[in-house]
C-alpha cells in the first residue's frame, strides 16, 4: 500500500506548488515538540551536502534503503507562486538573482548594481574564466535549461573508465534518470507558436548548412507552457526565463521529482540556507560538517556542526573542491588523495549569436531548447550545439547557440591560497577556452555561409565563461567507480567533480544523475 505521506509530498510537487517542501521533511508527528526535536537534531547517519542532481539521487536512494539522512543546502526554496514572479532575469534585474553579488555578470548582460543577497545563482570569478553553479534547492535544475541528454558512445568510452561500460549506462542508469525526470521533446504544437520562431529558424539555418538537428529531450513541463501560450499563466519559460528560474513552474526541476520522493521515505531531511563552510574528520572516524545558517535576506543566524557516519559531497565541481581542497591544505582531511582538485574542465562552453536582419521572430523568445546537433568532424573539435536564448537580445533578429566542444586535452586544478584561505581555480588561461572558441567560430561561419543575408554577431562578454563546470575529483583517480574517496573511507563524491573534466559532447545533468544512480545503487549494496 502507498504510503499517504508520500502521496501527499508527490501530490504536491505534482501541483507545483512546492512551499514548505524543506520542511515537509523535518518532521512527521508528534505536534511541536517532535518537530522542534527534529530540528534540533545534530548527528545523521547520511549526510549529503547540496541537493543538486548528484545530492538529488543519493537522498532518494538512501531514504529508500532506510538510511537516516540530511540534506543541507546552501541555498533558497524556491517555490512556485504563479500570482507574482519570483525569479529575475536579464531583462528583469532583481536582488534574488546573484549569490551574495553587488554587481551582476553574465554574458550578454551590462553589469548593475544590486544589493548582496542569497541568490539563485552564483557567479565566481576565476582565473580567466567566470564559473557559474546554482544555489537553491534543487540546484542546477532551478537554472539550467533543462536538455537532458546522454554523449555520444565514442567519446564517453574515450573519456571515462573502462570500468563504466556505456551499454549499461544506455541500458539502465539513463533510462532511469530519464524515466524520473520526465524528460521529453518539445511538442510539435508548442515548437510551432510565435515564442519558438527562432527555434524553427535556427532548425532552418542548420539544415541549410547541411547539418542534421534532431529534437532534444528536456525536462520543462510543456503542459505548464501550453498554460503560458494560452495565457492562463503569466509568461515566463515563453519569454526566455530560464538561467535564473522559471517563475510558473514551466521548469520540472529536481523540486518536483527526486527530491519530494526522497522527503517522502520519511529517512530524509532537507535544509535549505545553511552553507557549509568546512568539513573534517572526527576522532571517532565519523566527519563534521560546519554549516552557516542564513535568513532570506542574507543575514547570518548562526553557526552549527553537524556529525555524521557517511558524508556525501554534492555541491557541485566549483564548492565541492573548494571544500575538500580546504580540508585538505588545512589538515582536516589530511589523507585525501592529491589528485582531488585536479582534472577540472569547463565543457568547452561557448555562446554564439547569428543575425538575420530579413527574417524577423518577434517580441519575445521562448527559452526551452528544442534541438540540437552533434557535429563529430569539421571544426577542429567534436561540437553539440543547441538551439538557446539570451533574453538580452530577444528583441534582435538573431538566433543564439550554445555550444559545447568534446575537449579531451585542456584541464585546471584548484589551489588552496594560504594567504587568503581560500581555494581558487589557479591555471586557467584564456588559451584553455580557445580551441573551443575556434571551433564554435568556423561553425557559425559555415551556418553563416549556407544562409545569405545571416550575419554574425559578438557576444558582450569580456571573460570565457562556463556554466557546466565539471572535474576536480575525476572518477577512477579520486575516487573508485562509486564514488567513494580513495583512503578515507565513509566519504563519497557524487557530483559535477567526478566528471574528467569534459562530459563528451553533451550537457552535464543527464550523466551527472547516472553516475550518481549507479553510485549509490552500489553504495547501497554493499553497505557502504
Amino acid at each position: 500500500m502507498t504510503d499517504p505521506r508520500r502521496r501527499d509530498v508527490l501530490g504536491l510537487a505534482a501541483k507545483g506548488a512546492l512551499a514548505g517542501i524543506a520542511g515537509a521533511g523535518i518532521g512527521r508527528s508528534g505536534g511541536g515538540a517532535a518537530l522542534a526535536a527534529a530540528a534540533s537534531r545534530t548527528h545523521f547517519r547520511a549526510l549529503v551536502i547540496g541537493s543538486g542532481f548528484g545530492g538529488s539521487v543519493a537522498a532518494l536512494r538512501l531514504g529508500r534503503a532506510g538510511v537516516d539522512t540530511l540534506v543541507v543546502e546552501r541555498g533558497r526554496e524556491w517555490p512556485v507562486l504563479p500570482a507574482r514572479p519570483l525569479f529575475g532575469s536579464p531583462t528583469r534585474i532583481t536582488d534574488t538573482m546573484f549569490w551574495f553579488r553587488r554587481t551582476t555578470r553574465w554574458p550578454g548582460m551590462l553589469p548593475v548594481p544590486v544589493t548582496p543577497a542569497p541568490g539563485v545563482m552564483e557567479l565566481s570569478e576565476e582565473r580567466d574564466l567566470d564559473i557559474a553553479c546554482a544555489a537553491a534547492v534543487g540546484g542546477g535544475s532551478v537554472v539550467y535549461t533543462g536538455v537532458t541528454i546522454a554523449p555520444p558512445r565514442r567519446f564517453f568510452e574515450r573519456l571515462y573508465p573502462s570500468g563504466l561500460p556505456y551499454d549499461e549506462f544506455t541500458g539502465k542508469w539513463f533510462p532511469t534518470v530519464r524515466a524520473m525526470l520526465r524528460a521529453a521533446p518539445m511538442p510539435r504544437d508548442v515548437y510551432d507558436s510565435a515564442p519558438f520562431t527562432h527555434s524553427r529558424l535556427w532548425d532552418r539555418q542548420l539544415a541549410h548548412a547541411r547539418m542534421t538537428t534532431r529534437p532534444a529531450d528536456s525536462t520543462f513541463d510543456w503542459h505548464v507552457v501550453r498554460q503560458e501560450l494560452a495565457r492562463t499563466l503569466p509568461p515566463s519559460a515563453t519569454i526566455g526565463e530560464s538561467d535564473f528560474g522559471c517563475g510558473t513552474g514551466a521548469k520540472r526541476d529536481l523540486t518536483r521529482t527526486y527530491l519530494p520522493a526522497a522527503l517522502a521515505t520519511g529517512h530524509v531531511r532537507l535544509r535549505a540556507l545553511h552553507e557549509v563552510r568546512s568539513v573534517g574528520r572526527r576522532r571517532d572516524g565519523g566527519y563534521s560538517v560546519v554549516v552557516r545558517r542564513l535568513g532570506e535576506d542574507g543575514a547570518t543566524l548562526g553557526t552549527t556542526e553537524f556529525t555524521c557516519d557517511m558524508l556525501f559531497l554534492a555541491a557541485g565541481a566549483l564548492n565541492t573542491n573548494r571544500l575538500l581542497v580546504a580540508a585538505r591544505e588545512e589538515g582536516r582531511l589530511p589523507d585525501l588523495p592529491d589528485t582531488v582538485g585536479t582534472g577540472f574542465g569547463d565543457n568547452g562552453d561557448q555562446v554564439n549569436l547569428r543575425s538575420q536582419p530579413l527574417e524577423p521572430i518577434g517580441p519575445a523568445q521562448g527559452s526551452p531548447c528544442a534541438s540540437t546537433a552533434f557535429l563529430p568532424t569539421g571544426f577542429g573539435l567534436p561540437i553539440r550545439v543547441e538551439n538557446w536564448v539570451l533574453p538580452g537580445f530577444a528583441s534582435l533578429p538573431a538566433t543564439a547557440t550554445f555550444a559545447m566542444t568534446v575537449d579531451t586535452d585542456h584541464r585546471g586544478s584548484f589551489r588552496y591560497d594560504p594567504s587568503s584561505r581560500r581555494v581558487v581555480l589557479a591555471d586557467w588561461t584564456r588559451e584553455k577556452s580557445a580551441a573551443a572558441a575556434r571551433a564554435v567560430l568556423a561553425f557559425s561561419a559555415r551556418v553563416v555561409e549556407a544562409n545569405p543575408g545571416t550575419l554574425p554577431v559578438t557576444v558582450n562578454t569580456l571573460h570565457p565563461f562556463t556554466g557546466h563546470p565539471v572535474g576536480g575529483c575525476v572518477i577512477g583517480r579520486s575516487t573508485d567507480l562509486e564514488g567513494r574517496v580513495k583512503g578515507c573511507a565513509g566519504l563519497y563524491v557524487v557530483d559535477g567533480s567526478l566528471l574528467p573534466g569534459n562530459v563528451g559532447g553533451a550537457n552535464p545533468s543527464l550523466t551527472i544523475a547516472a553516475i550518481a544512480e549507479r553510485a549509490l545503487a552500489g553504495i547501497v549494496a554493499a553497505g557502504g
